[in-house]
Formats: C-alpha cells, sequence, structure tokens
C-alpha cells in the first residue's frame, strides 16, 4: 500500500501527517521547531524534529518499523519548511525514504491547505510575514519574506518594533501614549531603555519583542489612536503584498481568491483592514478563511507531485479523517 507524509516545519513545532492513497489520515506526530539550520544546533534541532514527528506518526497509524522513520518508504513526501530550507535537502535525505521526497519552503504548504488545492494567494503574517500565490497552470510568485531587517512589514516583529519606536518617540516629546505602560507591564521592565537594552543586550529575543503585537491588537480595538496607526499600517502593508502578488500572476482582471494565516490576522480590526485595502484595488477578489492549516497543505503538495489531484473525495477523506485525530 502507498503512503504520504506531509511535514510543516516551523519556528516553534513540527507537524508530520502520514495518509493512504485516497486521502485517509492515519496518524499525527508533533515534534519541536525545525527551522534555520546554520544556526548552532540547528542540524541537530531539524533531525530531532523530523524523526520525533515522523515516527510519532507512523506510531499512531501504526506503521512504524523496529529502526524508526528511517526504515520506512513513503510513495511521496513533502517538507514545507521556514527558514532557508534549501539547506535542509540534504540532511532530510539522510533521514527519510521516499519515492519522491521534496523539501520546500512553508509558505506554498500554507496556501495549498488555506485554498485546499484551488488557485489563488495567501498572506502569511506570523513574527514575520510573507505573500505567495499560485496558478492552476502551475505559475508560482512569492513576494516578500525577506526577514526582520530587511522587510517582514506587517508581521508581529514589524508591529512590535513599531510600537517600541513610537513609544520611545512620545517619550521624547514628553507625550506619552498607552502603548507605553502596556509595553512595560508586558515586558515587566521599569523603563523602555530597559526594554530597548534587554532586545540590544541580546537578553531578550526577537519572538519575544513580537510577542507585544497581539497587546498592539489589543489597544487599537481599544481605541487608543498610536495603536490604531501601527496595526492600520502593518494591514495596508500585508494588503499591498496580496495585490502585489495577485497582479503579478495577473488575476487582476478575473475572480481570485484571497487567504491569510498567522497570528496577526486574529485581530478583527486588522483583517477587516486588510480586506477592505484590497477590494480598493481587486474588485473581484473573495476574501476567505482558510479552509486547511498548513500541515494539510503538505500533505496536499505530497499528493500533488504524486499525480493525484485535489479531489473532491480526498478532501473530504483528509477533513473527515483529520477531525478524529
Amino acid at each position: 500500500m502507498a503512503y504520504f507524509l506531509g511535514i510543516d516545519g516551523g519556528q516553534s513545532h513540527t507537524t508530520a501527517l502520514v495518509a493512504d492513497a485516497q486521502g485517509r489520515i492515519l496518524g499525527r506526530g508533533v515534534a519541536g521547531a525545525s527551522n534555520h539550520t546554520r544556526e548552532p544546533g540547528g542540524r541537530e534541532r531539524l533531525i530531532n524534529a523530523i524523526n520525533q514527528s515522523v515516527e510519532e506518526a507512523l506510531r499512531n497509524a501504526g506503521l512504524l518499523k523496529r529502526r524508526g522513520a528511517a526504515d520506512f518508504r513513503f510513495a511521496s513526501a513533502h517538507l514545507a519548511m521556514t527558514g532557508e530550507p534549501e539547506y535542509k535537502i540534504a540532511i532530510v535525505q539522510e533521514i527519510l525514504r521516499a519515492d519522491l521526497l521534496v523539501v520546500g519552503h512553508d509558505a506554498p504548504g500554507a496556501l495549498a491547505g488555506a485554498l485546499a488545492g484551488r488557485e489563488g494567494v495567501i498572506v502569511l503574517a506570523g513574527t514575520g510575514s510573507v505573500a505567495c500565490g499560485e496558478t492552476d497552470e502551475g505559475r508560482f510568485v512569492r513576494v516578500g519574506g525577506h526577514g526582520y531587517m530587511f522587510g517582514d512589514d506587517g508581521g508581529a516583529f514589524a508591529i512590535a518594533r513599531e510600537a517600541m519606536i513610537t513609544a520611545l518617540r512620545n517619550q521624547d516629546r514628553d507625550d506619552p501614549c498607552g502603548l507605553t505602560p502596556a509595553m512595560l507591564s508586558h515586558f515587566r521592565r521599569k523603563t523602555l531603555k530597559d526594554v530597548a537594552e534587554d532586545f540590544y543586550a541580546g537578553a531578550m529575543s526577537r519572538d519575544k519583542l513580537a510577542s507585544f503585537a497581539a497587546q498592539v491588537g489589543k489597544l487599537a480595538e481599544r481605541g487608543e489612536t498610536a495603536a490604531e496607526e501601527i496595526v492600520d499600517h502593518a494591514a495596508c502593508a500585508l494588503a499591498e503584498m496580496a495585490v502585489v502578488t495577485a497582479i503579478r500572476l495577473d488575476f487582476s482582471h478575473r475572480p481570485i481568491y484571497i487567504s491569510y494565516g498567522g497570528g496577526v490576522f486574529k485581530n478583527t480590526r486588522l483583517l477587516t483592514r486588510f480586506a477592505a485595502e484590497i477590494s480598493i484595488w481587486l474588485s473581484r477578489t473573495q476574501i476567505v478563511k482558510p479552509r486547511f492549516g498548513p500541515d494539510i497543505g503538505a500533505l496536499l503538495l505530497a499528493y500533488r507531485q504524486a499525480g493525484k489531484k485535489a479531489a473532491t473525495k480526498l478532501l473530504a477523506n483528509i477533513e473527515e479523517t483529520y477531525a478524529r485525530l
């Protein structure tokens, strides 16, 4: 019997799904982060995350062999990975066996899952941001995703950074805003200078600073002017990424689905403004809630590379069996 593997490898966790040829998900496994392999300990972290998630999925499916993941051969496997997937190919080839094995970026997996294999565009805004889209003919475009230093507009880090800049600027002008007390409470520091020095000294990670973005969103929904401006700016930046992607794919003159993903979009104000901005430029666009997550998206890509389309029956089996996990 043929078995298919989809892996969503992210900055916080790695999820593996094992399914049969009919789309029935047989097992799911979750392990730790599998992001940048060029960082200290990155190679070992990747190997552990893949082995642990795949072995757990195989065990739950009743398919685990004596030697573990390396002893099992898949008909097709697709790994949708964050953080420089090109550096992970050789490592993955050492620890997984599959007739068809592809290691790619995480964004196409999120797109495939959100739109269930249909053509369209997705914008992802977690700690960073990226947009991508694909046509039925297979033409693919990726916009953004250039990292916290050179891009990632609209992502959580960018929102938190802008909040910090605004709070410091207002402090210098002796014009305090609601961002300051919220930030000091969130990071448990006495002054904004303490927060800034923690970050510069490496005592505060990018993810930790980015965690303040959720508080900015809450302040915006309560009517804090400075927070509203930051959230609106982020929404416009993310909408621009979607529009640019759609135009580059020649979607601007025909109906197109645009979806979204990532924690930033949990903010109602941002999502509403995002949709409104897109409608100004793309009048025939339909903003849709993601149907599936990126783990199922990776599985759908595993099917696709084996020549299996996302037919109605396949999707129904995926949806039904995933709900049981």
